[in-house]
């Protein structure tokens, strides 16, 4: 039987019978739980009652003084619902979702919040005060961003100069506020009369502010300096990166400026580790294509590639993959054009085309390293195709990445590069296409009947059609957009025997397809229409990134 938390409190010498006994009388009367009264008449404190809860319930306690925040889950779980139960969301890890709470027995909130999130939910303790606190430094931190912001970009008519603590500040806060909405890409982009700032959200562009034209160049020259690039120069690319402290951790940024007619564009991508490395179940690989995916990663050598537009999730994949056969007993070498994220104990190479360091020659000398993995960021040309090749024919695995609209276009796209049919046959062993979709927003989706014509969709994919589907809708927890957070459709083509054969025959897409399908490969269509059979996406949101093949 489960104790009561006076005795507890009384068990482990911070109150005694008479002072338990008052607390009881006084929490009768006015319906408080024990343990605020105890608080209130000051005979307990904070790190007391949160020692007592955890010895009752069996919750850890949360160490708030190091705890790092993750801002983008928050952003999936209302304001009024963390306000109205004192709970705080403050990371994910895999399945789970750790939440700070004051009440380690609220069964109810617990499942509300499993149900919302779709995760099952860890709870931490943590002082009243804290999680009130933390609800008003980080849920309220976005609006009053929008209101510095405004502030920051009035001007007077006329106005040309701005003082430099002004946009100092205001390129900080245009920082900040796409870490907030979970942004991948911040663009300030030049019009005849303005500056435009959109946020990439979800793989989507959004329009957030405008300025007037004359904030376009400061702010370009300012980002510029944060990322150490020539300032001077304005009619040719740059490329650069920083990291940048937040009030919510730190953001590492590449930055990248473009010369138009009307100025420089500047597009600064966020790059978030955790993002990038991770589970890859997680990531929306389904349980059948992560066993046949694992099955040959774990292969001593052969030719893994992974194909997609830019933004499909390539990189994730590859980074995913790597950290899985990543140990102390292997070399793992990778050359990237740039290097998304510093990986500890991988020895990582970025390509300098002005020295002379191409993918081509970096490979070339990489195989001379003593490399177990090589992950090579993207074949581009023949002379990169006939190195990894090579590299995987002489014991290596090499991993890299190619730019194709699904995994049997893949085979076709290294033979058009010049590659020798019966090198490719033996050499590659999986293609893995991909690409990502918005995953509806829980608290707003609706059901709707599904149409005859998405019925036959269905039917056509060997798939037993629901009775509804969901829909988009918008809210606030969403921006209005009716979908939050982004997931993975994967097609996974593995070189069997029979395979190899219409490779070395260099046979046609159809057939290389055909065949694929009949060794077990789900396309990414029939994928993308289950997620949206189990309710995670829509039926309009696969005909945006999916061709129905």
């Amino acid at each position: 039987m489960k104790k009561r938390i006076g005795d507890v409190l009384i068990e482990m010498g911070f109150i005694d019978n008479g002072q338990l006994e008052m607390a009881l009388m006084e929490a009768k009367k006015t319906g408080a739980m024990i343990g605020d009264v105890l608080l209130r008449l000051d005979w307990i404190t904070d790190e007391q009652l949160q020692m007592g809860l955890a010895v009752q319930s069996g919750a850890q306690i949360l160490e708030t003084s190091t705890v790092t925040i993750d801002h983008e889950l928050i952003t999936k779980i209302p304001l009024d619902f963390v306000n109205q139960h004192t709970v705080f969301p403050f990371a994910r890890e895999d399945n789970i979702v750790k939440v700070a709470t004051a009440n380690p027995f609220d069964v109810l909130t617990k499942d509300e919040l499993a149900r919302m999130t779709g995760l099952r939910v860890e709870n931490y303790l943590a002082p009243k005060e804290w999680i009130a606190n933390a609800i008003e430094l980080h849920y309220k931190r976005a609006r009053a961003i929008d209101e510095e912001i405004e502030k920051l970009t009035v001007t007077k008519a006329g106005q040309e100069d701005f003082a430099e603590d002004q946009i100092i500040k205001l390129a900080d806060l245009l920082l900040e506020k796409g870490n907030v909405l979970g942004a991948s890409d911040i663009h300030v982009e030049p019009d005849n009369k303005l500056v435009r700032i959109y946020y990439r959200i979800d793989g989507v562009l959004q329009q957030k502010y405008i300025f007037p034209k004359n904030f376009q160049q400061s702010l370009a020259t300012r980002y510029k300096i944060m990322g150490d690039m020539d300032i001077s120069n304005t009619n040719i690319p740059h490329d650069g990166r920083f990291k940048y402290q937040s009030s919510v951790g730190e953001i590492n940024l590449r930055v990248s400026t473009f010369p138009t007619h009307l100025g420089e564009t500047v597009v600064l991508r966020l790059l978030k580790y955790s993002d990038v490395v991770g589970d890859l179940a997680k990531h929306g690989l389904e349980a059948e294509d992560l066993e046949r995916f694992f099955h040959y990663l774990k292969q001593p050598y052969g030719l893994i590639l992974s194909t997609g537009p830019t933004g499909s999730g390539k990189t994730t994949t590859l980074y995913s993959a790597l950290m899985q056969i990543n140990n102390p007993n292997i070399n793992v070498l990778t050359i990237e054009d740039p290097i998304e994220h510093v990986i500890p104990t991988i020895r990582q190479t970025a390509v300098n085309p002005k020295t002379g360091l191409t993918f081509g020659s970096a490979l070339r000398s990489a195989m001379r390293q003593d490399p177990d993995v090589i992950l090579v960021g993207e074949i581009r040309d023949q002379e990169t195709a006939e190195l990894a090749l090579r590299a995987s024919m002489t014991g290596h695995l090499v991993l890299s990445t190619l730019h194709t609209n699904d995994a049997a276009s893949a085979i076709n796209r290294m033979l058009d590069l010049g590659i020798n049919t019966s090198i490719l046959a033996s050499s590659l062993i999986m293609v893995v296409a991909q690409r990502l979709v918005r995953k509806l927003c829980p608290q707003c989706v609706e059901m709707q009947p599904l149409t005859d014509s998405d019925k036959e969709l269905f039917i056509q994919h060997s798939l037993e059609p629901p009775m509804e589907t969901s829909k988009p809708v918008g809210c606030e927890s969403c921006d209005h957009s009716g979908y939050n957070g982004r997931t993975g459709i994967f097609e996974v083509l593995g070189v069997d025997r029979n395979m190899e054969e219409l490779i070395a025959t260099n046979a046609t897409h159809s057939m290389i397809q055909d065949s694929a399908m009949q060794a077990g490969t789900n396309l990414m269509f029939k994928q993308a229409l289950q997620k949206v059979k189990s309710g995670i996406t829509s039926i309009e949101e696969i005909f945006r990134v999916v061709a129905n093949a």
